[in-house]
């Protein structure tokens, strides 16, 4: 037990030291969106952290570590393409609204090095499984592992799908309603909810595995009450109006499914 809070000591001092370097590099460009790249880029480091320190089974360890990898390296480079060339996102234009002149110090606090505090949080599965010694993989480390190959290629899809209907010029102002945006209006957030999930059903055969589902229901949480969908959609309606609301009418706002009659 000692050890493992020890790991969990490493991991959080190396996320302060990365926040801590990208908010200096936030300030630095008048962006402060590079958060999110540090957000996924920390948990790759946490995951490396555990994966080095961590005594269970090599090839468990090997799993998580491409998992985690494959994940934020894919994201973090989408993220950080996005955050570079398109400006700060509208959520943090806001808060630099609402922090007035105390901007710098409450995005280092609030939003730098909670979200690294959150990392550690949301490692819980990479931490639980880089400590499991057993030499025999349970299925249930495989399906996880395959829903989460799907997973990821969902994601990309509907990135791709977005960055080239924006793209087009003629499509500013327009709400992207093709390929799997046709059936969910934020694909996007569904299918890096299941890698969240998919981490989970990795993590359920180790001791104390059940502990792994923390994060999949705070990652649901967070995608659909409170920085994902709800502040999306907000700023879609005040850019998309009429148009925007008759896409929520007819179309699933998180799970694709069919159309439904506007």
């Amino acid at each position: 037990m000692e050890n493992i809070w020890q790991m969990v000591f490493v991991a959080w001092l190396v996320v302060f030291i990365i926040m801590t370097k990208l908010w200096y590099l936030g300030k630095k460009i008048h962006n402060y969106a590079i958060v999110d790249v540090g957000w996924a880029f920390s948990l790759v480091a946490i995951t490396f952290v555990y994966y080095f320190l961590g005594e269970g089974f090599i090839a468990r360890k090997s799993i998580i570590m491409f998992m985690v990898f494959f994940w934020g390296f894919r994201l973090s480079s989408y993220l950080a393409v996005r955050v570079l060339s398109h400006g700060e996102d509208a959520r943090y234009t806001e808060f630099r609204k609402d922090y007035g002149d105390a901007v710098d110090r409450k995005f280092y606090t609030n939003i730098f090095q909670f979200q690294g505090l959150l990392d550690i949080i949301l490692s819980i599965p990479f931490l639980i499984i880089c400590t499991n010694p057993d030499i025999n993989i349970h299925p249930l480390e495989y399906i996880g592992l395959a829903l989460f190959i799907i997973a990821v290629i969902g994601e990309s899809a509907a990135d791709f799908q977005l960055s080239q209907f924006k793209a087009n010029p003629n499509n500013k102002g327009k709400t992207c309603s093709v390929g799997l945006w046709n059936y969910s209006r934020h694909p996007n957030y569904f299918f890096e909810w299941l890698i969240w999930v998919s981490y989970f059903i990795v993590a359920l055969p180790s001791p104390n595995g059940y502990y792994a589902i923390i994060p999949a229901i705070l990652m649901f949480i967070f995608l659909t009450k409170f920085t994902g969908i709800p502040m999306t959609e907000a700023n879609a309606l005040k850019t998309r109006g009429e148009e925007y609301r008759q896409y929520q009418r007819t179309t699933s706002a998180f799970v694709p499914w069919f159309k439904k009659k506007g």
